[in-house]
């Protein structure tokens, strides 16, 4: 059995007359929300790794870099998603007809290239960390998002994020590679709750991927505990790594706080909305405890 979802309105929003109306609908392509975030993350990240303002030159570039890529993720996202957007969202850019598909095909494989050309400014271990996430975002949207494999990109790329900002940042440290399983706790519990608004639609129109096979539910329940066992796991290790309680107990707080979120509104209205909601929610709350995190271990 499945949780009850109420769909969002499937109407598709009048297109704007205006020119700068319609620029505005047509650069909701690059899924702003995520990118922005992960812009934000990687500032926020940079500073924390330094302890500090980094080098103007360096944070630019990464700055740029990650715009680009995700910007390019997101486009990916949409292309290879345009007939199913067609019925089940309406309203997105190449669906209504504000981009055309030849057009999103080639920004994204511009940003690509873009994406690669300032990577390889930041020297070639920190190359080789940024193009595995961007690999990761570009195989989910072209395949991976429709198979049971379909949490394992996510799994990888959120640890890679913050390993990627401490190396080019030149201050990797062993305690570090608990990412890799922090991350990948994050990373599942982030990717259902991503597909948990559309999975009716998505499941109706032959997309099956992790969560569509769970249910929602399931889904549901399987992304709060692994959030949940992201944040007892992050405690777990405080003894041994001598965390700064100053700097992680607000953090952790935040990432209980908006886990809580997440959970209650559903509780509430128990519609897509509120699935929308958790999304962000679970997505603020992982950037934070993330920076928290790395700014304990020191």
């Amino acid at each position: 059995m499945t949780a009850p979802v109420i769909p969002l309105a499937n109407q598709l929003d009048p297109i704007p007359r205006r020119p700068m109306g319609r620029m505005l609908r047509a650069a909701r392509i690059i899924h702003p929300f995520p990118t922005l975030l992960n812009v934000a993350a990687t500032a926020a990240l940079a500073c924390v790794a330094v302890r500090g303002v980094p080098a103007a030159g360096v944070l630019a570039r990464m700055l740029v870099l990650m715009l680009c890529a995700q910007s390019a993720i997101g486009i990916t996202n949409d292309y290879f998603d345009r007939d199913l957007d067609a019925v089940t969202k309406p309203w997105k850019p190449i669906a209504a007809g504000l981009v055309a598909p030849a057009a999103a095909a080639v920004a994204a494989l511009v940003l690509t290239v873009a994406s690669t050309a300032i990577a390889l400014t930041l020297g070639l271990a920190s190359f080789a960390l940024v193009m595995l996430g961007l690999a990761c975002g570009l195989a989910y949207d072209a395949r991976l998002k429709r198979t049971v494999l379909s949490a394992v990109p996510y799994m990888v790329a959120i640890p890679t994020l913050p390993l990627w900002v401490w190396l080019t940042m030149g201050e990797w440290r062993d305690a570090l590679w608990w990412l890799l399983p922090l991350g990948a706790l994050t990373g599942f519990a982030l990717h259902l709750a991503n597909t948990l608004p559309d999975i009716d639609g998505d499941r109706a129109h032959g997309v099956s991927g992790l969560a569509h096979r769970l249910g929602a539910r399931r889904s549901m329940y399987a992304g709060w505990a692994s959030f949940g066992a992201a944040l007892g796991l992050s405690a777990l290790l405080a003894p041994f790594l001598a965390y700064d309680l100053r700097v992680y107990v607000p953090a952790a707080a935040v990432g209980a706080g908006c886990l809580a979120a997440s959970i209650g509104l559903y509780l509430l209205r128990r519609d897509a909305a509120a699935l929308q909601f958790g999304f962000g929610a679970l997505g603020v709350g992982a950037a934070v405890l993330a920076a928290g995190w790395l700014g304990a271990v020191g």
